[in-house]
């Protein structure tokens, strides 16, 4: 497993601005369009790679239990792009990045809002027309329509009012 801090030249300790003035020294060395050789181009990525890792909290602390606890390691940490498969082999999942999973549960909260919403309109209108139903077209002595009607315009007018200003109330 490569030691991503042997790779930068710092401690373990190292704050966010060491690793960013260390990441930056050794660019300028590996970088392809200073250095051509082609083990440059490697050192270079895996530099990158390095500092990728280490700048984010996150990824650095999974780095830092992995690397303690002396699991192999491949390319989980930083990986462009979404991968969506267990290699053969491998011990890790590829996992999404945060933004992703962010945007997933987002859309999921969409479509649900979405989806709550057409029902409780559905109960609002339906409690609406079956009031109108048993006062004009069945009317019965023992069952009072206005209370259905009522709260049939009550609960819809409430359910559109709420979904128009849901943002306002959710932002604070």
């Amino acid at each position: 497993m490569s030691n991503y801090y042997q790779i930068l030249g710092v401690s373990h300790f190292a704050s966010s601005g060491d690793l960013r003035k260390a990441f930056r020294e050794k660019a300028k060395c590996f970088h392809p369009d200073v250095n051509h050789s082609v083990s440059a181009a490697r050192e270079f990525k895996r530099v990158n790679e390095a500092y990728q890792v280490l700048k984010d909290s996150e990824k650095r602390r999974i780095y830092d239990m992995r690397l303690h606890n002396g699991y192999p390691s491949q390319k989980v940490y930083y990986r462009p792009g979404k991968v969506k498969y267990r290699a053969r082999g491998d011990r890790y999942a590829h996992y999404d990045t945060r933004e992703q999973v962010d945007t997933y549960s987002e859309l999921f909260e969409k479509y649900f809002d979405i989806v709550l919403f057409i029902t409780l309109l559905f109960v609002g209108c339906f409690g609406l027309f079956y009031g109108l139903y048993r006062l004009l077209v069945n009317p019965s002595e023992d069952l009072n329509p206005y209370p259905g009607i009522v709260m049939g315009v009550l609960f819809t007018g409430l359910i559109i009012f709420f979904w128009r200003t849901k943002d306002k109330f959710f932002k604070g």
